[in-house]
Order: C-alpha cells, then structure tokens, then sequence
C-alpha cells in the first residue's frame, strides 16, 4: 500500500516538519517566525509554478477552502505555541489528526487501509497520544488544549482537501504551488499586523530562523502532497505523524524536557506502527 521510496520520504518530511515547529516554539517572537514562514511559502509556491502546470478547474474549489483552513491552522498553532510546551502542543495537534483523515478518507472517497496499514494507524495513534498524557495531567493549560485541538482538526481537514485536490487537478506540482501562494498572501497579512502589534522588533536571528523554518515546511508538505497523490490518504497521515517522536527527541536533547520515560513508551509504539505500514 505504501512504496518503499515514499515510506522514506514521508519520514524525511516528518522530520522537517519537526524542525520548524521547533523554530517556532523557541522564539519568543512567534507571530514574526510565522509571518516569515508564510512569506517562504509565498516565494517557493511562485517557484513551483516555474516548472508545474495549471490545476484543472476541479481543484480549485479545494484549494480556496484549504487556504481558509491553511490559515486557521497557523494562527491555532501560533496560540498553541503561546500558551503551552512543545512537548504538550505537538503530540496533541498531530494525534488527533490521523484518525480524523483516515474516516473523512472512508465517508467521501471510500478508501480505508486494512490489515497492516490499519494497525500501523492505530499504533502510531496509540504512541502519540500517551506521549500527550503526561502534560495533559500535570501541566494542563486550557487555552493550549484548546488551541492545539483546534489546530489537530485543521491538520485533518486540509490533509482530505489537499490529498484529493492534488488528485482532481492532475498536477501535484501545481496544485501545492498555488496552495503556496494563496496561503502565504493570507498569512502574510494576519501575522504581519499581529507581529507589529507586539513590543517586538524582527532581528537577524529571527528573520534567519523564520527563513530556515518556512524552507523546511514547504520541503515536508510538498514530499507529503505528492505522496498522497498515489498513496492511501490515512497511511501517509498517521507516518507523518511519527514528526511526534523527532519533536519529543528535540525536546528530551535540546530543551531538556521531561519525563522521558512516557516518550519511550510512545516511540516503542510508533516504532511498532512503522513496521506495520512498512509491510502494509
């Protein structure tokens, strides 16, 4: 059900995706990271319409309601980021997600993984959400709780848009282009105003990691958007999420964030979900 090829690929877009989360979550001055973010998106979506076709005029419903969602996703994950840890955000927005794509893939396209694939999905679901458990109890934050949640179920709703709009439009390459554009407009706008209503100037070092981080999410979600093209939508959903065990090692390594023994219950977990969709 998944190539061998594409299983690496996701992983390396998980990994990524990973990365610039981090970059948002350890720079205080979030709303500047995220504008960048969206300027990135804005310059490599141009860039790919260099090389790429026009989607047909089926996708284009998909992609105006994607950039809406697209939108809500990085203000939702902006507030998560703001009121709670990396630790507790992370595991919780992307947990969510994987069951949600794999029954929206069921109820509109009729598609469900069986066998391995399916008890990769409950796996790997099973691992991040136990990595959420400790904060939730310990550490809870209602507002990042809620924004994180929020930000879980915009994961679901632009992975089904995204993964059969790229479909419908016949050309991945173009649909993820104009996606690009559309969202890095928006999210210019909103996160330039939010960043200029803060006490906050943008530094070399911010703009350096705004840069570095909007590059690693246009590189992970163009892996992700291709891939979907020809693979099952909830298996490529719940391997991307293993980004949960590379958030938790840039926790446990670089931010000293505990407890570690709950985070190798879920990375035995998700390890397991991997060999399961591996074989799927």
């Amino acid at each position: 059900m998944i190539t061998l090829n594409s299983f690496f690929l996701v992983l390396c877009a998980a990994f990524f995706h990973a990365l610039w989360n981090s970059l948002v979550k350890n720079n205080h001055k979030k709303a500047y990271i995220v504008f960048l973010i969206s300027f990135a998106h804005f310059i490599f979506g141009i860039i790919l319409l260099l090389f790429a076709s026009t989607p047909s005029l089926a996708a284009w419903p998909y992609l105006i309601v994607s950039t809406v969602v697209h939108t809500f996703y990085l203000y939702f994950l902006y507030q998560s980021y703001k009121w709670g840890d990396l630790s507790f955000v992370y595991p919780l927005m992307r947990g969510v997600a994987p069951l949600i794509v794999t029954l929206g893939a069921f109820l509109f396209i009729g598609e469900l993984p069986l066998g391995n694939g399916l008890m990769g999905i409950i796996f790997i679901c099973a691992g991040i959400i136990i990595l959420s458990m400790y904060s939730l109890f310990h550490s809870l934050s209602y507002k990042a709780l809620n924004f994180a949640l929020l930000a879980g179920f915009c994961i679901a709703a632009y992975s089904l848009l995204d993964g059969i709009g790229a479909r419908e439009g016949n050309s991945a390459l173009g649909y993820i282009g104009w996606l690009f554009i559309l969202e890095g407009i928006v999210g210019m706008f909103i996160f330039w105003k939010i960043a200029k209503g803060t006490d906050y100037s943008l530094d070399r070092n911010t703009f350096i990691h705004g840069v570095i981080g909007g590059s690693l999410s246009c590189l992970a979600y163009a892996i992700i958007i291709s891939v979907k093209v020809y693979t099952p939508l909830g298996i490529v959903s719940s391997l991307r999420e293993t980004s949960v065990i590379f958030g938790s090692m840039i926790g446990l390594i670089i931010f000293k964030e505990r407890p570690w023994g709950l985070r190798i219950v879920a990375a035995l977990a998700v390890s397991v979900g991997l060999v399961f969709i591996a074989f799927s």
